[in-house]
């Protein structure tokens, strides 16, 4: 089997600059693979929102080993702008860069009047750009409906030249598998059953083989709640008040779960909240009231470390080659992480 690959989520929001960079140098040390920062302008939590590729070039100094990736959207930075940030980056990691990239959410869009207009096709044109400019210190043209460039020179390639950075989708509609099957290094879902997984990843590898790739050419990812304690009641105990974030409502029904959801929570997630909202907001906190233990078990990794590894094997047999962790919904966060880094991932990799 090939190596399973373990990832984090720092602790964004919460921690100060110098908190994450502490946090991703103990990550690094760990023996962790990577790193993902959520690219935000604001959170539902009233905490500091650094700016996400600023606090990446600080990790890339002070780390040796670890990929340093960022989910973003296509929307925020002109793809120039994006290029020429993930290229410095880029050369301070000395190569360990690499981009998500989503159609948007409302808390980074709508309050600043950016416009969601044709995400996706943005997004294609966003990476299009960007990996033309990295081909080249020549000037170069472009024409797009969102972007057009007229000898455009961006002066810097990646680290050792290399054609491009890793892109992930973070992506659950058809449309985005497909684009993952086709052109993606790798995929990004959240908040997924074994299953469920396995029927997206099925959808991927059919396109895949369409575009003359195969499923080995995509890192098989997913970004899933972990919460480890002494068994798996110790551990629900912690999740179970942020259980409304732990499952997507389009998704229940999708994983067998006969749930009614009264109409004014119907579409409420995650990603179209503002955090602005305070009605909405507490709307969706209260949501999670319909979410039954069983279905948030099911969602996530959650129990004991033989719990956990157990629900890992289970991810591993649907095809998850890659997991990234937020694991502050455990009893101690710090107590999890260790016990990832020194038990579990040598399990699956010794």
């Amino acid at each position: 089997m090939s190596k399973i690959k373990f990832g984090l989520v720092p602790p964004m929001p919460g921690a100060d600059a110098d908190g994450l960079v502490d946090f991703s140098v103990k990550a690094d040390k760990l023996g962790f693979d990577s790193l993902w920062l959520p690219d935000h302008l604001s959170f539902i939590s009233p905490h500091p929102a650094f700016e996400a590729w600023t606090i990446a070039a600080a990790i890339a100094v002070k780390t040796k080993n670890i990929t340093i990736g960022a989910t973003s959207d296509p929307h925020r930075n002109h793809p120039a702008v994006l290029a020429q940030r993930l290229a410095t980056v880029d050369h301070l990691s000395k190569g360990r860069v690499a981009l998500a990239l989503g159609v948007g959410e409302s808390m980074n869009l709508d309050a600043y009047g950016i416009p969601w207009d044709k995400p996706f096709q943005r997004m294609t044109e966003s990476i299009d750009v960007m990996k033309l400019l990295w081909s080249t210190k020549e000037t170069v043209n472009y024409k797009g409906e969102f972007f057009n460039m007229e000898k455009a020179s961006l002066l810097l390639n990646l680290y050792e030249d290399k054609e491009s950075v890793p892109f992930y989708f973070a992506t659950h509609t058809d449309k985005g598998l497909d684009l993952t099957g086709r052109i993606g290094n790798g995929w990004m879902p959240i908040d997924l059953t074994p299953d469920l997984y396995k029927e997206s990843l099925d959808k991927i590898e059919s396109s895949a083989v369409d575009a003359g790739r195969t499923i080995d050419d995509v890192d098989s990812t997913l970004w899933v709640f972990t919460s480890l304690g002494k068994n798996e009641d110790d551990a629900y105990k912690t999740l179970e008040p942020f259980r409304y974030v732990c499952i997507m409502q389009d998704q229940l029904k999708k994983a067998g779960y006969d749930i009614d959801i009264p109409d004014e929570y119907k579409g409420l997630n995650y990603f179209n909240i503002t955090p602005t909202d305070e009605d909405r907001k507490q709307k969706f906190r209260d949501m999670g009231q319909y979410f039954p233990r069983e279905a948030v078990i099911d969602f996530t990794i959650t129990g004991s470390k033989n719990d956990c590894i157990k629900k890992i094997e289970r991810y591993v047999d649907k095809g998850v080659k890659h997991f990234v962790l937020f694991h502050y919904f455990s009893p101690d966060a710090d107590k999890a992480m260790e016990t990832y880094a020194k038990e579990i991932i040598p399990y699956f990799n010794s």
